[in-house]
């Protein structure tokens, strides 16, 4: 059951990028239009969550701690990712973002003790030569490079902090609670980082509050997925198969939506596929 979670959860988040896309070609890439993506975000997802949890919610002081901690790696995530969107496509995208997003929860998990296998050094490996294939030389790639590096890391600081709060079980509220509050905790300081803008409109077209409502929903759902599965599973094995899982399915999608994608880009999908399966093994 764990395993099947977490290829749902690769295929929710391969479809949730695709929101995220939509969202920056609508509204563009500004830091209000992310705040304003965080926001309706944080209520769909809000939403969907209390009633998933039948409107039950815990709180603990260390919980709403770590829930303070993801909303503040999210927002800027969420900015992060809005902006690389106008340089790279779906698959590029997932390759930095899900690649960040196994490596950094990997080495926590070694960290704190979890089993090592010399395997997986060849993975590491695998994990450079990707990201490297997937930069594209020329101005875009130029411009866009601090973007790639801020999603590869804060996605995997996502990672990270998931497995900190499951580890703490004596202190921590139950997995849904928990999105619950980082929800909560991310539209309040959506809306009062909007207050300080200039610029303080909070509409946005019905297609645009149509993509935050479909990233949220499933993104929410996917995390729901993988904090349920961390209770069993080390950080070391699941995020490597959510890694893959995501790359594939990402650049599927690209393919079947007939976008540009290279063979560079294709060969770098299959070579993070690759290091997914060692990491796991």
């Amino acid at each position: 059951m764990n395993y099947i979670m977490i290829v749902t959860a690769a295929l929710l988040f391969s479809l949730q990028f695709m929101f995220k896309n939509g969202f920056q070609k609508e509204c563009g890439s500004s830091w209000n239009a992310s705040l304003i993506f965080s926001l309706y975000s944080s209520v769909s997802g809000l939403i969907v969550l209390l009633i998933i949890n039948k409107f039950h919610l815990e709180a603990s002081l260390f919980s709403i701690a770590v829930a303070l901690i993801y909303s503040i790696v999210n927002i800027v995530l969420g900015y992060s990712s809005i902006k690389a969107f106008q340089y790279a496509n779906l698959s590029v995208y997932s390759v930095f973002s899900m690649i960040g997003g196994m490596l950094l929860p990997f080495i926590y998990g070694i960290l704190c003790g979890e089993e090592f296998k010399p395997v997986r050094i060849i993975c590491c490996i695998l994990i450079v030569i990707s990201v490297a294939m997937s930069i594209n030389k020329g101005e875009q790639s130029r411009k866009a490079i601090k973007y790639y590096i801020a999603v590869f890391v804060l996605n995997g600081m996502v990672g990270v902090i998931s497995k900190f709060h499951q580890s703490y079980t004596a202190y921590c509220v139950d997995s849904a609670s928990f999105i619950i509050l980082t929800k909560i905790v991310t539209l309040l300081m959506s809306v009062v980082l909007i207050l300080v803008q200039n610029e303080r409109s909070l509409k946005i077209s019905k297609t645009a509050a149509l993509y935050c409502t479909g990233d949220s929903v499933f993104n929410s759902i996917a995390n729901l997925m993988l904090l349920i599965a961390l209770l069993n599973l080390p950080a070391s094995v699941q995020y490597p198969i959510v890694t893959g899982g995501v790359i594939i399915f990402s650049t599927i999608i690209d393919l079947l939506r007939k976008e540009k994608v290279t063979k560079k880009e294709i060969a770098a999908a299959g070579i993070a596929f690759i290091s997914s399966a060692f990491m796991a093994l």
